[in-house]
């Protein structure tokens, strides 16, 4: 023990004694057959959180990863719950979803809020991607869906319906592991979900769709969607330079793994989130670090219900005493009277307080006090500058945060110099680059030639034949002409930091003549 620790440890060890002495319940007396213990606090659990799930995770024995140690590799699961937006500086949570898949790591993204999630190097081609639709409110017929008995007739927790691999797997290929996860559960309940939009394509992670919605949903209450709703997709990896495949599962409804819809009785709920974790693990449970995101916030404790999933010890009968020995087995009885004698005593005479700070109303008690409250405040000085040592460790911003965008403007022709350097340095502290992202755009699409005052609509676009993937290079040109003349949006550092690769790509095709705004002047032409 390191010297510094000595009186604290110290400290504790004794009021851990004075309290063990002096209370009055402390002999070590037989129970007898009517005592009753007090009943068991109940364990109260909050229905929209997600401490099962991780209570499950830590009962596989799965540690949480830290946000100051992320590193991806294929023993990384990454689960994201609820919102998918990270949260200030922190991690992405979809990026890093990406980062496992593409190592061979695992992913589950189960969110009802609307987000696009891509292929690793596809970013902005739509047909490698995945889109969750929560435009509009859906409603399905009572009879498929969960009634929890309150009187009322749901309409808004439908039943998923599992999806057959037969129609989807090529003839003589084996259905992988991602199959199992909902096949046979027929009563998985759902509250307000939300849905996928049919992609153009299954490829990649999200090869299979694994889950839909009745066909008797609508969306906002006479739209007949055909086919049913797509609730869950997935798909095994390819095990590539001798890593074991990747494992991803995306679903559009994040109340299938909080804790009132597994603790719901009469569903599947808890049977698909002991699923989840076995395939997400791997088939041979090699995967043991997790980062968790709850609404975009990283969680570091799985244990918060280790003892709740622990079975307890079948409670001792009073009238088994242990034996001790056999020097001493027969005279159980009495050594317990004599050390319950020798407690009496000790506390009738006070034995602690008399040998530790003094009898009462003494100097040496009196000195002793005093002395104790020194070592008390010298305790509570240490606790308090740990605690806020520990806030400011914790409070550090990253050193390799991207710069804003440099937009090409120079000092501020009216007022004090470096007005413009201030408000950069703002923008940074407050992870909102949208200004300069987009003064950086405008700027370069009026020098591509764009239309004089335009507007949220993009003109026309003439793109050479050459161009491979045209459409790619369309929906690139759209997002980034959306930043510039759209709506504001937030920009945060992470995200200029994935889109300035592909600004330099656009700003390097439109010089090499492979598109160009199609003026009045050239139409005419």
């Amino acid at each position: 023990m390191r010297r510094a620790a000595r009186p604290l440890a110290v400290a504790l060890f004794a009021v851990a004694v004075v309290g063990l002495l002096s209370a009055p319940d402390a002999r070590a007396q037989n129970r007898k057959n009517n005592d009753i213990d007090p009943a068991p606090q109940p364990l109260l659990i909050p229905g929209g959180g997600t401490e099962l799930f991780r209570a499950f995770l830590d009962r596989e024995g799965v540690q949480p990863v830290r946000a100051n140690n992320l590193w991806a590799g294929d023993d990384l699961i990454v689960v994201v719950i609820g919102n998918p937006a990270g949260q200030g500086w922190g991690p992405n949570p979809l990026q890093w979803a990406r980062n496992a898949v593409g190592v061979g790591g695992a992913a589950l993204i189960a969110t009802d809020q609307g987000c696009t999630l891509y292929q690793n190097g596809n970013e902005f081609n739509p047909v490698t991607s995945i889109n969750w639709n929560a435009v509009g409110n859906l409603s399905t017929d009572p009879a498929d869906c969960y009634q929890p008995g309150d009187g009322i007739r749901h309409h808004d927790t439908p039943f998923a319906v599992p999806v057959s691999p037969d129609d989807h797997v090529p003839n003589g290929e084996k259905p992988g592991r991602v199959w199992a996860v909902f096949r046979g559960l027929t009563k998985l309940a759902t509250n307000q979900p939300a849905y996928f939009v049919e992609p153009r394509e299954f490829r990649g992670e999200y090869r299979y769709p694994l889950a839909r919605l009745p066909k008797s949903t609508l969306l906002n209450g006479f739209q007949q969607l055909n086919p049913a709703p797509l609730l869950a997709i997935g798909g095994d990896g390819e095990p590539a330079w001798g890593r074991a495949p990747s494992a991803f599962l995306a679903v559009a409804d994040s109340s299938v793994y909080i804790n009132q819809m597994v603790m719901e009785p009469g569903t599947d709920n808890l049977e698909l989130t002991l699923r989840t974790i076995e395939y997400l693990q791997g088939p041979d449970k090699k995967r043991k670090r997790c980062l968790f995101f709850e609404n975009g916030r990283v969680i570091e404790s799985f244990d918060g219900l280790r003892g709740a999933l622990t079975k307890p010890r079948p409670p001792i009968p009073p009238d088994k005493v242990p034996n001790i020995g056999p020097l001493f087995g027969k005279h159980q009885d009495k050594l317990v009277k004599f050390l319950d004698e020798k407690a009496d005593e000790l506390q009738n005479r006070d034995f602690v307080h008399n040998a530790f700070v003094g009898p009462k109303n003494s100097t040496r008690e009196r000195r002793n006090f005093a002395d104790w409250m020194d070592v008390a405040c010298v305790l509570l000085a240490i606790v308090t500058c740990s605690f806020l040592l520990r806030r400011s460790w914790n409070a550090r911003q990253p050193l390799d945060v991207p710069p804003p965008p440099n937009t090409g403007a120079g000092a501020a022709s009216t007022g004090p110099p470096g007005v413009f350097d201030r408000r950069q340095k703002e923008l940074v502290r407050r992870n909102n680059l949208y200004e300069p992202v987009r003064n950086l755009m405008r700027e370069f699409f009026d020098g591509a030639g764009a239309p004089p005052n335009p507007g949220p609509k993009i003109p026309k676009i003439s793109i050479d034949r050459s161009i491979r993937k045209p459409d790619s290079l369309r929906q690139a040109i759209r997002d980034m002409w959306r930043i510039a003349y759209g709506p504001p949006m937030a920009i945060s550092a992470q995200r200029w930091f994935e889109l300035e690769p592909y600004f330099e790509r656009l700003r390097r095709a439109h010089a090499d003549g492979k598109w160009r705004f199609q003026t009045a002047a050239a139409a005419v032409a």
